[in-house]
């Protein structure tokens, strides 16, 4: 064999070589995009369990304890008419759920990455911020929230207020026609 010939050998054999390689990279990507696809999947699934958690831990003191069920009524309907002891106590019951609202916000953004997903837990913040009770206690707390959190109850309270409005306007215009 000449050089040539070996040289032709030993372009083929790389050739060859680069080709499998090739094939055991693909193969690889893959494996490890499957990979990457199931872990993902774990991710959000062990979101969404520690959501049903800590919507349970939260309720769960209401259903067990009726006299702070009875308090946290009370302060939804007026927290200003509450008396010190109450305020205190509604305020740390509110504390804690708005955190626990606020851990899925996280939770829910970390996996998802679009807050716009979130119109049933936003419902269910609505349902409490709707009360003036809760929006009495709002504007005398500075509540220790990340930004986007903030930023996202913000946004809540805005809608709440337009939707306020609208009931207003809407019950204008029906007294108008009577």
């Amino acid at each position: 064999m000449t050089f040539q010939d070996w040289g032709a050998l030993g372009d083929m054999i790389g050739g060859a070589a680069v080709v499998a390689s090739l094939i055991y990279l693909a193969i690889q990507i893959r494996q490890s995009t499957q990979q990457m696809a199931q872990n993902a999947a774990a991710m959000k699934l062990s979101a969404f369990e520690r959501n049903i958690e800590s919507a349970n831990r939260m309720r769960e003191p209401l259903i067990l304890n009726p006299d702070l069920a009875g308090l946290f009524l009370r302060g939804l309907h007026d927290y200003v008419g509450l008396e010190s002891l109450e305020k205190f106590r509604f305020g740390l019951l509110m504390r804690n759920i708005l955190a626990e609202f606020q851990g899925a916000y996280l939770r829910h953004i970390a996996v998802r990455g679009d807050a716009r997903e979130l119109e049933e837990t936003a419902r269910f913040i609505e349902s409490v911020l709707v009360n003036p009770g809760a929006r009495a206690w709002l504007s005398r707390n500075e509540a220790d929230w990340r930004p986007e959190f903030r930023a996202f109850i913000t946004e809540r309270l805005a809608n709440l207020d337009k939707k306020a409005e609208q009931a207003r306007n809407d019950k204008e215009s029906s007294e108008k026609i009577l």
